[in-house]
């Protein structure tokens, strides 16, 4: 029951943040959730901050579980399904429900450290952006995808153009998602499809 409340307040939260930015308060939050009262948040959260935090662990989970059950269909051998799994399967928690992005942009933004930086700028690295790098790096030593890019750099060009879409995404759920999708597979392949070596002419008559 503890745990159900907390995620029912959570989705609320999402709700509050979508429609009214960092202005959003308890009482839109209540409002929002059918809650009995700004008392029963304060109840199952310590501060704003929490509730910030439990929210950006909300979505972060919704879209790492979308990955891992896309990734557990696909055969560890076939490097291409991996990646297009990485950069794709995620999308689906966000673009069905766009509020959710919305939220994570609003919460991303209010949560900074005592000097005023933003605190989960680097957080990329160890979650959906590492996967990504660790695909392509998979890929590269398997001999599936080119070996001169560099695999981290790439991870994170892909990553970004993700995240950019996404940002447009929540303000504008008119965005065709399939062409993004697609447009983005297209990049992905021209930078890791294996190169035919060029023929030197040495040796020729």
């Amino acid at each position: 029951m503890q745990r159900a409340r907390r995620d029912q307040i959570v989705e609320a939260a999402i709700k509050a943040l979508a429609e009214h930015g960092v202005r959003a308060t308890f009482a839109n939050i209540v409002a929002a959730g059918g809650l009995s009262s700004p008392g029963l948040i304060s109840y199952h959260f310590r501060d704003r901050v929490e509730l910030l935090e439990a929210v950006l662990e909300h979505v972060g989970s919704l879209r790492a579980d979308a990955t891992q059950r896309a990734l557990a269909m696909i055969d560890p051998a076939d490097h291409g399904a991996k990646l297009v799994a990485v950069l794709t399967a995620d999308l689906e928690p966000l673009t069905s429900q766009p509020t959710l992005f919305g939220a994570v942009v609003e919460a991303f933004h209010e949560l900074r450290s005592a000097d005023g930086r933003l605190r989960h700028l680097g957080d990329d690295e160890v979650g959906k952006m590492a996967t990504i790098r660790a695909v392509l790096q998979d890929g590269q030593d398997a001999g599936a995808f080119d070996r001169s890019f560099d695999a981290s750099m790439t991870a994170r060009i892909l990553d970004g153009a993700k995240t950019q879409f996404l940002a447009s995404f929540a303000r504008r759920p008119d965005l065709d998602v399939d062409a993004f999708a697609s447009t983005l597979l297209e990049m992905a392949d021209a930078v890791a499809r294996p190169r035919t070596p060029r023929n030197s002419g040495m040796g020729e008559s």
